[in-house]
């Protein structure tokens, strides 16, 4: 059974004033106030409402992160934080617009779970309407929003979104991929079977049989420093492969810049020297694209609020 976290009590208000955490933009700043969750009860009459289809297929990355629909003639962004859910109405150049006193209700479910909280939403100061809400501890499980937004035109923007919070760690498959082989044998991981998996403090590392962990357990300094630390090989003029030392940074970028495709999803990402910095791609092909317009996919990372490492 899942027990969904409240929001901020009006205490701990005072103390907060930020309540988004950077997600897409570099500074996403609260509504004046934060709602009070409670459990609905009254049934929501959509009739003259304008609605959005509840078909999520063509669902794209917007220019701030989310998600990005379309409600009627409007386009609407969804964006979910640890400390919050927005929803920014795009104008030209994809900026938020929403009119200062715009309002609106968000229902919400958290995975199977037939309990529903109702929230007040309010216009932020980014010019996003939201609410502050610790979703801390239903990471990465699907969030079902009906959403209603007034005070916006004639009609209220009636819609259905979904999405969940990333949990901001790698998947065990691209890091046994960023790591390659076994410590201990050198084998290839995977060769054995599935490599069993040893967690050091914040890290991981894996083996390629149950034998070798005792080995790694002994000596983990060791074998972190040497596999968190490696330089990956170039691949391609330009382009070297990614190891267990880029691991944050990819997690951190998450998205190819290029072709706006999920790190890892093809394979170990390339990592690229752009004007400086270390940028991820998802195939060594995109490296053409990225050195012909780096100021392009820098700014592009920037609008998404991922300042990429040193290379």
């Amino acid at each position: 059974m899942i027990t969904f976290p409240p929001t901020f009590s009006d205490k701990k208000l005072s103390m907060k004033r930020q309540i988004f955490a950077t997600v897409c933009t570099a500074a996403l700043l609260v509504a004046p106030q934060l709602a009070i969750a409670q459990e609905a009860s009254t049934p929501h009459d959509h009739a003259g409402h304008e609605h959005a289809g509840h078909s999520h297929a063509n669902a794209a990355t917007g220019p701030h992160g989310g998600t990005v629909q379309t409600v009627g003639d409007r386009r609407v962004e969804t964006v979910i934080a640890d400390k919050g859910i927005m929803f920014m109405l795009l104008g030209k150049n994809d900026q938020p617009l929403a009119p200062p006193d715009a309002t609106g209700t968000l229902k919400l479910r958290v995975g199977e779970s037939e309990k529903e909280y109702t929230y007040q939403l309010k216009t932020l100061k980014n010019s996003a309407i939201g609410v502050g809400i610790d979703l801390s501890k239903v990471i990465g499980q699907p969030l079902h929003m009906n959403v209603e937004i007034t005070n916006i035109g004639s009609q209220p923007l009636v819609f259905h979104a979904m999405g969940e919070l990333a949990s901001g760690k790698l998947s065990d498959e691209l890091l046994i991929s960023l790591q390659g082989t076994c410590p201990v044998s050198g084998q290839p991981l995977g060769s054995m079977g599935k490599p069993p998996k040893i967690t050091i403090g914040d890290k991981s590392l894996f083996v390629c049989c149950a034998g070798c962990t005792k080995k790694v357990q002994a000596s983990s300094d060791k074998y972190l420093t040497k596999y968190y630390t490696a330089k990956g090989e170039q691949v391609r003029e330009g382009v070297f492969k990614s190891t267990l030392a880029d691991a944050a940074a990819i997690a951190a970028q998450k998205i190819c810049p290029v072709m706006d495709e999920p790190l890892g999803g093809m394979g170990v990402p390339g990592k690229v020297n752009v004007n400086g910095k270390a940028v991820y791609i998802c195939c060594p092909g995109c490296a053409k694209k990225l050195v012909a317009e780096p100021d392009k996919y820098l700014a592009a990372l920037k609008a998404k609020g991922i300042v990429p490492p040193a290379f």
